[in-house]
């Protein structure tokens, strides 16, 4: 799992398939989901963590400005090819398969 510092969000997110996570400093639920991904992905599972709260959370948004409308987090958000195809709500490893599923098939 890759956290990016500020000023490079944007090359992290660029990428064929990968999961954003999206949470916020401080929510137990975020921890969980940053936890559960740890142990999830590998080099084929691509995940990206940002924080809405943060710099690199505001570097984020500007990329992908849908991310500033969320109002429950933590979420899962698969990215093919750099586009966001969906908004999975969850903090387990059962939220990261069904957000990977969408980029199968």
């Amino acid at each position: 799992m890759l956290v990016p510092d500020v000023g490079e969000v944007t090359a992290a997110l660029d990428a064929p398939r990968l999961l954003l996570l999206v949470g916020r400093n401080g929510c137990v639920q975020c921890s969980d989901l940053a936890l559960a991904a740890s142990t999830w992905s590998n080099e084929h599972r691509r995940c990206v963590l940002v924080h809405l709260d943060d710099e690199a959370g505001a570097e984020a948004i500007a990329a992908h400005p849908f991310l500033s409308h969320l109002d429950v987090l933590p979420v899962v958000v698969p990215l093919l090819n750099s586009a966001p195809l969906e908004v999975v709500h969850g903090h387990t490893t059962e939220t990261l398969d069904r957000a990977w599923s969408m980029m199968e098939g």
